[in-house]
């Protein structure tokens, strides 16, 4: 199973969008996917489970104290599409996972003990690099690092992976990470230099899709669908479509880490405080 986390500390930047619709166009492309919602705010929870009749009874949480496989806990959202959810219990996740080296190993064991097989998991990580984070760090084969297309997101990002890398060294060197431009304004300039500025900082590490700003993406949510069960001609979706072939057209271990942890500095270096025109990106 292809296990990828998707984080990044600072919240607002997409980074559930990517996760809900993510796994809405790999099931769309004949994968089997897993949703593992470990945010306390269970906002992919709440993105994929609109046809619920019923209260989640039981969410990750209780897979993760019971050191069980995720099967009892399962949402399914269609077939071969399943939820592992969150909910209010996973507030108290942090202080009931406690400190150390097999803490930061329930998730993986658990996925390890898991019965039903996927091709792809995807895991929704809190905005914040905590125990329930590292333990998605540590099941995790790739990070996927959803990133707004504004400075302060770029620059957040840059101490999210210094943060990682002096917490565990190792693991940005032996996992893949990819950064994924989000919430893109085809229409500013500003945006636009941004995007450049990316390519520069990240290199091969950035995807080549970008996800535009869509409403329709916010629809779909407000609905618990993921987009591709919402609008199958919207932006949004065609957006996701191609970021699930991008990532299925990839082997596992081709993209590595940025080597440069500040981008502030050459941003202001390069440009000074205002940015100027850039070239579009070519639209996929």
């Amino acid at each position: 199973m292809r296990t990828i986390g998707v984080m990044n500390q600072k919240g607002g930047c997409g980074k559930t969008t990517t996760a809900v619709n993510l796994a809405g166009a790999l099931h769309a492309r004949g994968r089997r996917v897993l949703v593992v919602d470990l945010d306390p705010q269970a906002h992919a929870t709440l993105g994929l489970n609109g046809r619920a009749l019923a209260p989640i009874a039981r969410t990750v949480h209780d897979a993760l104290m019971r050191r069980v496989g995720l099967d009892p806990v399962l949402v399914p959202v269609a077939e071969g599409f399943d939820l592992a959810p969150s909910g209010d219990d996973m507030l108290f996740a942090e202080r009931d996972l406690g400190a150390g080296a097999a803490a930061e190993e329930r998730l993986l064991d658990a996925l390890r003990m898991t019965q039903r097989s996927y091709d792809v998991a995807l895991l929704d990580c809190p905005p914040s690099l905590g125990p329930l984070t590292l333990n998605a760090l540590k099941a995790a084969g790739e990070i996927l690092v959803p990133v707004e297309t504004s400075f302060f997101a770029l620059n957040g990002v840059s101490q999210f992976l210094r943060a990682l890398h002096r917490y565990r060294r190792s693991w940005l060197a032996e996992k893949p990470v990819r950064a994924l431009a989000t919430l893109f304004d085809r229409r500013t300039a500003f945006a636009r230099e941004v995007i450049e500025e990316m390519r520069r900082f990240f290199g091969p590490a950035l995807c080549s899709t970008v996800i535009h700003n869509n409403v329709k993406l916010r629809e779909a949510a407000s609905f618990g669908l993921p987009i591709t069960q919402y609008d199958r001609r919207s932006r949004g979706c065609l957006d996701h479509l191609a970021l699930a072939d991008e990532l299925l057209g990839e082997a596992a271990g081709q993209r590595h880490p940025p080597r440069d942890p500040a981008p502030a500095a050459a941003w202001r270096g390069a440009h000074g405080d205002r940015p100027g025109p850039a070239a579009e990106p070519a639209s996929r």
